[in-house]
């Protein structure tokens, strides 16, 4: 069980990005996560493949999430997600995962999650006072040297190569021939962005503030569509909402949506869109986003049986592997091809573990409202979206990024200004 001195180690590798403090960490909690993984999972390979995913997400998560002062159940209940997941993975549904817990229990008594009830057997509470009735067990050389590859990419990511948009690429994954062309769009994004900064901002918020106080103008600016990043600027956490992921069913093709190329490439400024576009949507559940993440998550105990690996396996054998300058990524082994959708797979742990964090990713879930004040999901965080249907997040919080015209018109009323803004943002859908 993670004592006083094991937690410091802990913090301090976190902080520090210590690799011999999170070493010295895992000498002292894994043997007794493995004892406990074997009331559950026969196969050793499990175990560790448990252990390992949830010492690497207590790194991840433990300085962001404010565990520093409660007690150590917070790595049991990390613990008890990831055990829930390879359960369910294991016997192939809920029920039947259910029956192999209740062998174990007590009860049928259940706790909350951020997708839904879970055997109360597998929270961080009870898993902490089980843990004092297993035997620990020794670190195989493999999980070792699995958990000491994983932390050195960790570290190593911190100093890595920007992205165009400014995230580090991720080691394993990085490939030295992709260096000039990611420098290159990274100094052309930057840029861009440096002028919208030091330009093109100001004068939106200029503009923007005089439509807000109702002066000449504003009647120009409101039929030009409103600057979108102002009006998110100024409303702020009043165009995000929470909701249930299984909402949003709906998606946003900007190509069918928008055949004319010029107004395609203006309408993410603006605020109001005008038009039929929201009756050329798609169903997101048919999009190749969806179809991935499900592919994984439904592979996740063995990579290599999913469709994906085999497509990009098959892209490899042709000569012509997966290589994007835009997340510093190239598959050009088969290791890497595991590595990337593995990648994918700790991320969807992550999530069912801790739920949607929106602060994760570098945009939020766009949405936009259409003519009858309904959801279409937009170009941004599709993945993560995919990600949160496919584990049934019960929440996550998207943000409103435009609304159709006619919809503001009927809820704005005779107002102008400030005050059409507030009655738009009161009739947001609420869930």
């Amino acid at each position: 069980m993670a004592n006083k001195v094991s937690l410091s180690a802990f913090l301090a590798a976190c902080q520090e990005g210590s690799e011999s403090a999170f070493r010295r960490w895992v000498q002292a909690n894994a043997p007794s996560l493995l004892g406990l993984t074997a009331l559950f999972l026969e196969r050793p390979e499990h175990r560790e493949a448990v252990c390992r995913d949830t010492l690497l997400l207590a790194w991840r998560n433990l300085a962001g999430l404010g565990y520093v002062h409660k007690p150590p159940q917070w790595l049991y209940a990390i613990l008890g997600s990831r055990l829930y997941s390879q359960l369910l993975a294991l016997h192939g549904s809920q029920e039947a995962m259910q029956r192999q817990v209740a062998a174990l229990a007590e009860s049928s008594a259940t706790v909350g999650s951020p997708t839904g009830p879970r055997p109360a057997l597998l929270s961080g509470e009870v898993l902490a006072t089980m843990v004092k009735q297993a035997p620990p067990e020794p670190l195989s050389p493999r999980l070792l040297a699995e958990l000491e590859a994983l932390i050195e990419a960790e570290i190593e990511q911190r100093q890595a190569p920007l992205t165009p948009t400014g995230e580090r690429a991720y080691p394993p994954l990085f490939d030295s021939t992709l260096r000039w062309r990611m420098l290159r769009s990274r100094t052309a994004f930057r840029l861009k962005e440096g002028f919208k900064r030091s330009l093109g901002r100001p004068l939106e918020d200029k503009l923007f503030q005089r439509w807000l106080e109702g002066k000449p103008g504003s009647a120009w600016l409101e039929a030009q569509g409103l600057p979108r990043r102002s009006v998110e600027a100024y409303a702020g956490e009043r165009l995000e909402l929470e909701i249930d992921s299984t909402t949003l069913t709906r998606g946003l093709d900007f190509h069918v949506s928008f055949p004319n190329r010029t107004q395609r490439r203006k309408i993410s400024n603006f605020f109001l869109w005008p038009g039929h576009w929201d009756k050329t949507t798609h169903t997101l559940a048919d999009t190749p986003r969806q179809r991935f993440i499900r592919d994984i998550w439904a592979h996740r105990l063995d990579l290599t049986a999913s469709e994906s690996h085999a497509q990009l396996m098959a892209e490899l054998a042709e000569g012509k592997p997966l290589r994007s300058h835009h997340q510093g990524v190239l598959l050009n082994t088969e290791a890497r091809v595991l590595t990337y959708l593995d990648r994918y797979r700790l991320y969807m742990e992550d999530m069912f573990c801790f739920g949607f964090n929106p602060a994760l990713g570098k945009d939020p879930l766009g949405i936009a409202i259409d003519s009858q004040g309904g959801m279409i999901k937009s170009n941004k965080g599709l993945h993560r979206l995919a990600m949160a249907q496919t584990l049934g997040l019960e929440r996550v919080t998207v943000r409103v990024r435009a609304v159709h015209r006619s919809w503001w018109e009927r809820h704005a009323g005779n107002a102008r200004g400030k005050e059409a803004l507030t009655n738009v943002i009161a009739t947001l859908p609420s869930f």
